[in-house]
């Protein structure tokens, strides 16, 4: 799911434009909301789902990182230079 939401933060914060730091403000900011609704979602026990609990809030973050600067910059590109 956290891969799934950067392409989709990704592909609106290209066709938005963003660029520079507020991209990447973007990226945390959706991740962060990601992992919030988790938690949330599992009762605000994540023992019985995840390793350790720190795991609902940084396991895959880097992964989900570059699938969003992949689509980040294809939508930019695609939207505001050809």
């Amino acid at each position: 799911s956290r891969v799934f939401v950067a392409i989709l933060s990704g592909c609106v914060a290209g066709v938005l434009g963003l660029t520079g730091l507020s991209g990447f403000v973007a990226f945390f900011a959706t991740a962060l909301l990601l992992s919030a609704g988790l938690y949330v979602k599992v009762g605000c026990q994540p023992k019985p789902f995840f390793k350790t609990p720190s795991d609902i809030w940084f396991d895959g973050v880097m992964q989900a990182m570059l699938s969003y600067i992949l689509f980040w910059t294809l939508f930019y590109d695609i939207v505001h230079i050809y």
